[in-house]
C-alpha cells in the first residue's frame, strides 16, 4: 500500500525516528478518514486542493491548534513530495497550501536562581540510580539536548578528553556540543559506576535497571520529579530544560547564531523565540537605571 511504502521510505532512507514515522502515519490516516476512503481504495491523484482545504477547516473546527494543523499539513506535503518523485502523481494538491499563523508563545524556562539550587542539590554520589538521575538533568541543562537526543547517546559519542558530545538530532543531523568541565568530571564518576553495575554490552550511555536503553518515559519522570523537588511551577519537562539552556545563554550574552548551532536548529527564526528573556532584562535594567523612570 502506498502509505506504508512512504512510511518505510522515511524510516529507512530519510532516517526518521519511529516516533516521527508513527506521527506521519497517524496524520495521513486521519486525512483518509476525512476523505472517506480506506487505504486500499485511496487514489492520491484524485485529491484536490479543495479537499485539503476542507480537511484543514475540519481540523480547526474540531479544536486543533495551529501547531498541530501545520504538522499535519507538513505530513501531507512530504507524502505528495514522495509521490511526485516516484511519478505516481503529476501534481500535489498541497503545493499551494500555506502554514497557519501561530500565536506568539514565550517558552517556559527555569530561573537562574532555581537552576543554581538544582546544580547544588545534584551532589556526586556512588549510587548508580542517583548519579544517573543527576547526569540526565546536567546534560539537559548543560547541553540543551532534546529528549530523543539524550536517550540515543552512546559511549562512543562522548569525548571527555575534548569535553565534547556528538549529538544526533532531527533528520539524523549531527552536531558537536561542548561539555562543561564540572559536567565532564561528573560523567567520569558516572561512567565508573556504570561499568561496575552494568555488565551488559549495551553501548547506550543511559541504561534502565534491566541494562536496556533508558525509556523516554523514565527520563521524563526523572526530570519532573527533580524539578518538583526544587519548587519549579508550571511545566516540568526535558524541553523546559532545553528552553532554559538557550534562555540563559542568550541572557548572558551568547550570540544567537551560536545558540542556534548548539540547539541544532535549521532556521534562525526558531532560535529567536528565546530572545524574550534578554529583552525583558533590558527593560528591567532600563527602568531601574534611567533617572526619569524613577519619577
Amino acid at each position: 500500500m502506498i502509505i506504508e511504502d512512504f512510511l518505510d521510505y522515511i524510516e529507512s532512507e530519510k532516517r526518521y525516528s519511529e516516533l516521527t514515522k508513527r506521527a506521519y502515519g497517524d496524520d495521513l490516516r486521519q486525512f483518509l478518514l476525512y476523505y472517506g476512503l480506506s487505504e486500499e481504495e485511496f487514489d492520491p491523484a484524485s485529491v484536490t486542493h479543495s479537499d485539503v482545504r476542507g480537511w484543514i477547516m475540519s481540523l480547526s473546527e474540531a479544536g486543533d491548534g495551529a501547531t498541530t494543523i501545520n504538522r499535519k499539513i507538513s505530513s501531507l506535503k512530504s507524502f505528495y513530495h514522495y509521490l511526485l518523485r516516484r511519478g505516481i502523481v503529476e501534481k500535489s494538491p498541497v503545493a499551494k497550501i500555506g502554514s497557519l499563523r501561530k500565536p506568539s508563545r514565550i517558552p517556559s524556562f527555569v530561573e537562574k536562581s532555581r537552576m543554581s539550587s538544582l546544580v547544588d542539590v545534584l551532589e556526586p554520589s556512588d549510587d548508580f540510580v542517583t548519579e544517573k538521575r543527576s547526569m540526565i538533568l546536567l546534560l539537559f541543562y548543560g547541553c540543551g539536548l532534546r529528549l530523543s537526543e539524550l536517550v540515543d547517546i552512546t559511549l562512543a559519542d562522548l569525548s571527555l578528553e575534548e569535553m565534547s558530545l556528538k549529538v544526533t538530532g532531527k533528520g539524523n543531523k549531527q552536531r558537536i556540543v561542548p561539555i562543561l568541565p564540572f559536567v565532564a568530571e561528573r560523567l567520569k564518576n558516572y561512567l565508573k559506576i556504570r561499568a561496575e553495575i552494568c555488565k551488559s554490552d549495551n553501548n547506550f550511555l543511559f541504561l534502565s535497571n534491566k541494562s536496556e536503553r533508558i525509556s523516554r518515559s523514565e527520563v521524563y519522570r526523572t526530570v519532573r520529579e527533580v524539578l518538583e523537588l526544587i519548587g519549579v511551577e508550571g511545566k516540568k519537562s526535558p524541553h523546559v530544560l532545553r528552553h532554559t539552556f538557550a534562555t540563559h545563554l542568550l541572557s548572558e550574552g551568547a550570540g544567537i547564531e551560536t545558540v542556534k548551532e548548539l540547539l541544532g536548529h535549521s532556521n534562525l527564526s526558531t532560535t529567536q523565540i528565546y530572545t524574550h528573556s534578554t529583552v525583558d532584562e533590558l527593560i528591567k535594567a532600563y527602568r531601574s537605571a534611567h533617572p526619569r523612570s524613577r519619577k
